[in-house]
């Protein structure tokens, strides 16, 4: 398409100031390095398991991202192998990458002994990622396990401290409960042990969100939990990451931790609800200028490919993808129209190599 039309194209589905904004991104010069994604659910949810692989697959290379991160469940993987079997041979051909989060069966919610759980975390990675060596590089091992450690109202801190208000900031390592957080930290050792037997050149990812780096703290500082990159979510009412909770710089922080940073998931709070879809495209494309910037970040991966109507008109589910979904003739979901936040994003990404 010559340039004129598509930006023509552009004018038509986002505001005239977002437009300008999106021209002065794609005109940029090309740069290195940088990883753009997307999240699905192809193995899990209704939407996804019935439009075929290939075709979320396309809408990725159409968007001119390159990673799909997806949830791989021991427990969905041992009942229908061939659907990520599947997932992997079309990815590869289209020149794909995917970032599976694994869930081991016995994971650190199980409430099993310590040593089963990290035992059946090691084991779940090993047979996965030796299953995939040479195919599938990078891992992310579970999804956001701070939350679920974090300490609440009632409960003792590690230090002693009786927590008696909300929900703390977790910026430091006292805000995760001690039982919970040494289940989180067996099932990540355990994963992460694992996955670099089957494949000693896999790179793990631990994520977090928000300001929760206390827990990242204790894994890297305190109990030497091997991390190579730290994921981090991000959502809009978190606010601007270089100003996380007004004055601190989420980016520069996280750089004392000598790893690279993947922003894994972000968007939007509630995608599109509420027929916000400017909001939402204006806010992808300032936060893909923002981390594209900042140095340290190498990837941004947006939650989520599709729509998942299924889950009610109310829900954020139900909007925050890129692309929507529709009833075929048939009664199955199939491929909608895209979004605004979609061309939005694929301006933002323009031609910058990957």
């Amino acid at each position: 398409m010559r340039p004129g039309l598509a930006a023509e194209s552009l004018m038509r589905i986002v505001p005239c100031s977002l437009f300008v904004a999106l021209m002065a991104v794609a005109t940029r010069a090309p740069g290195e390095g940088f990883h753009w994604g997307v999240n699905g659910h192809p193995g899990a949810q209704e939407g996804y398991r019935q439009v075929p692989i290939a075709g979320q697959l396309d809408l990725i290379v159409e968007l001119g991202a390159k990673w799909y991160r997806c949830d791989w469940s021991e427990g969905a993987f041992r009942a229908n192998p061939a659907v990520y079997d599947t997932l992997v041979d079309e990815a590869t051909r289209r020149g794909v990458r995917l970032l599976p989060v694994i869930f081991p069966d016995t994971s650190c919610r199980s409430e099993r002994p310590f040593a089963q759980i990290r035992s059946e975390s090691e084991r779940f990675a090993r047979a996965l990622v030796g299953r995939y060596r040479g195919r599938i590089s990078h891992w992310e091992l579970d999804n956001e396990l701070d939350n679920w450690a974090m300490v609440r109202k009632g409960e003792k801190c590690p230090n002693g401290l009786l927590w008696q208000w909300g929900d703390p900031h977790g910026n430091d390592p006292n805000h995760f409960q001690e039982d919970r957080y040494q289940r989180a930290r067996a099932e990540l050792e355990g994963l992460h042990a694992g996955a670099k037997a089957a494949d000693p050149a896999a790179k793990t990812i631990v994520d977090s969100c928000w300001i929760h780096y206390g827990f990242i703290e204790r894994l890297l500082a305190k109990d030497r939990v091997p991390i190579d990159i730290l994921g981090w979510h991000w959502y809009s009412e978190m606010g601007d990451p270089a100003k996380a909770n007004g004055n601190i710089n989420l980016p520069e922080h996280l750089k004392r931790f000598g790893r690279p940073i993947w922003f894994t998931e972000l968007n939007h709070r509630g995608g599109s609800l509420g027929k916000k879809h400017a909001e939402q495209a204006e806010y992808l494309v300032k936060l893909a200028r923002q981390l594209r910037a900042t140095p340290g970040v190498e990837a941004m991966f947006v939650y989520e490919l599709l729509d998942e109507p299924y889950f009610g008109p109310n829900n954020p589910e139900s909007h925050y993808g890129l692309v929507e979904l529709l009833r075929g003739s048939n009664g199955l979901w199939q491929i909608g129209r895209r979004k605004p936040a979609f061309g939005a994003l694929r301006a933002v990404i323009g031609d910058i190599r990957r």
